[in-house]
């Protein structure tokens, strides 16, 4: 049967997107050569670069690292600190002169934002075509830092979405595989991991485990035949000792997680009593999260919307946990912010019965000011953006269910038995 014509309204909204796009790749095309000057793309591409020459043995040496980069970047500024299997990635783009690098891996970092938009919108019955969620996400200010920086933050937010996809379609073995591919960003990969072996049914977690490990073990292996053995020891005490380097500079104050609020609010971040607060409202952002899974465990007779209405809150809420616990998290990486909310203003849309009236408008309120500019905008300006992470934090207690165990359905069936026998 053959397709009924596009509507100008579709021709209209592809029109746009084009248009949209294009300006984009223009400001990157024009202003590519003072981006990269400024962005983390450099020593990215200088480590791929290590490796493409025989040298990944001596990757995480920081006198090489810096060599490389003023030869080939024209600068020295941050090192390179990822796993060493990343560098394979990088590997596609570091064949060409810096510039045109850049520019392709802009390229690629669209694509994968596009990928995450169309099966966001394939699985879950948006208003809107999936163009439109690609539009809508260009406006979310870490979405631009990732693209302007050069950073694999979109990547990992496609992988996060093909776990909650697979997860929601009872595919663990595969979900295990993708979160190990995101494991180039273990800081935000192990906490997901973590809720999820705590909290999904015994099948589920044996599929996630084997895949993940399996995955785990590839990755391992690629890293060992691109550095060598060495890079095990060699990775660790690079990283132990990364703060005494001179362009090792960690600033807490930018992190919008509660190592950064911490930090942001005790004279002393590794004070006693500044470590036990992080202690105590980490313990609690975990307690928050396991009660969302406990919820949609106990929802398993519930219709197939109520289920996967409290699984999409469950993944919502496993999602903010893993950035509010993160050790390591820049402005970019809350690009993965984009699944969460898209989840929560769907169902808040949807007036999913789990989001009461209450919640649902401090969620929507909640996602509103952790998605529109100015908030970020004002953060970056004033050297506050740890400060993101009480809306951050407050969401995550809004939507993590609280209270009876029993799903909605099923006290509304149990009514309806109580009021038929009398």
């Amino acid at each position: 049967m053959l397709s009924s014509p596009p509507t100008s309204l579709s021709l209209s909204k592809t029109l746009l997107l084009l248009l949209f796009l294009s300006a984009i790749w223009i400001c990157i095309g024009t202003r590519s050569l003072s981006f990269v000057q400024g962005t983390d793309f450099p020593h990215l591409y200088c480590a791929a670069r290590i490796v493409a020459q025989g040298r990944g043995s001596q990757l995480y040496d920081a006198d090489l690292q810096r060599q490389y980069q003023a030869r080939d970047a024209g600068r020295v500024g941050n090192l390179y600190t990822h796993p060493p299997f990343e560098t394979l990635f990088y590997l596609g783009v570091a064949w060409l002169p810096l510039k045109r690098a850049y520019l392709l891996y802009c390229l690629l970092n669209l694509a994968f934002l596009a990928a995450s938009a169309r099966l966001l919108a394939r699985e879950l019955p948006f208003p809107w075509h999936w163009p439109m969620l690609l539009v809508a996400a260009l406006t979310f200010v870490p979405v631009l830092l990732c693209l302007a920086q050069g950073q694999d933050s979109l990547l990992h937010l496609l992988l996060v979405i093909l776990v909650f996809i697979s997860l929601r379609r009872q595919r663990a073995f595969a979900a295990g595989c993708w979160l190990g591919l995101g494991l180039f960003k273990f800081q935000l990969t192990l906490p997901l991991f973590l809720v999820l072996i705590l909290s999904l049914p015994r099948n589920s977690r044996t599929g996630l485990v084997r895949g993940f490990s399996l995955t785990a073990l590839a990755l391992a292996g690629l890293s060992v035949a691109a550095c060598g053995w060495s890079v095990f020891t060699g990775y660790g005490k690079f990283l132990l000792h990364y703060p005494q380097q001179p362009s090792g500079n960690i600033f807490p104050q930018v992190m919008a997680n509660l190592r950064g609020l911490t930090g942001f609010f005790c004279a002393g971040p590794r004070s006693p009593g500044c470590i036990a607060v992080l202690s105590v409202l980490s313990a609690a952002a975990l307690v928050k999260t396991l009660l969302a899974w406990q919820h949609a465990e106990y929802g398993n007779d519930a219709p197939l919307a109520s289920r996967q209405a409290q699984f999409d809150l469950a993944f919502s809420s496993t999602v903010l946990f893993a950035l509010l616990v993160s050790y390591h998290l820049y402005p970019h990486d809350l690009s993965l912010l984009l699944l969460p909310i898209s989840l929560l203003l769907w169902h808040a849309r949807a007036r999913t019965a789990l989001l009461h009236t209450q919640p649902r408008s401090l969620t929507v309120g909640l996602s509103a000011l952790l998605f529109l500019p100015p908030p970020h905008l004002f953060a970056l300006l004033a050297g506050g953006y740890a400060l993101l992470a009480i809306p951050l934090f407050l969401l995550l207690f809004v939507i993590a269910p609280s209270g009876p165990l029993t799903p909605p359905a099923t006290t509304l069936e149990k009514a309806t038995l109580r009021r038929d026998s009398r």
